[in-house]
C-alpha cells in the first residue's frame, strides 16, 4: 500500500515502496525549504473511456468526411477502436496520437478486392 505524506508542500505526493519513505521525506522537506515544487505522479487530465471516445470520435469523422470509410461501418468502427485500445495498453495517452496512428492503420489496412467474373 502506498505511503502518503501530509506536508504542505507535499499534499499529494504519493510514495510507491514503504522502504522509499524515507527519501521522500527529505525530498518533501528539502522542497519546503528550498520553496521548489514536488513532483507529483503524472495524473492523466482526463479518464480513459474519455480519451478512448474523444480519440475514436477525431479518426471516425475524419475518415467519414473525407468519403474513405469503406466496408461495414461496424467492422470499420470495431477496427479503430481496437487500434486505439492497443495503443492506450502500451501507455498512449495523447489524444491526436492515437486517432492518427488509428486512422493511418485503417488506411493501411488489408482489404479483400472481389475478382472479377
Amino acid at each position: 500500500m502506498p505511503v502518503v505524506i501530509s506536508f504542505h508542500a507535499a499534499a499529494h505526493f504519493v510514495v510507491p515502496f514503504r522502504s522509499d519513505w524515507r527519501c521522500a521525506r527529505r525530498l518533501a522537506l528539502l522542497a519546503l525549504k528550498t520553496g521548489t515544487s514536488v513532483p507529483r505522479g503524472r495524473w492523466p487530465s482526463m479518464t480513459d473511456p474519455e480519451l478512448r471516445a474523444q480519440s475514436f470520435d477525431i479518426a471516425w469523422k475524419y475518415l467519414d468526411r473525407s468519403g474513405l470509410l469503406t466496408g461495414e461501418h461496424e467492422d470499420s468502427a470495431r477496427f479503430i477502436l481496437n487500434r486505439i485500445d492497443r495503443l492506450m495498453l502500451r501507455g498512449e495517452r495523447r489524444r491526436l496520437l492515437l486517432s492518427n496512428a488509428a486512422i493511418d492503420a485503417y488506411l493501411l489496412r488489408p482489404t479483400l478486392v472481389p475478382m472479377a467474373t
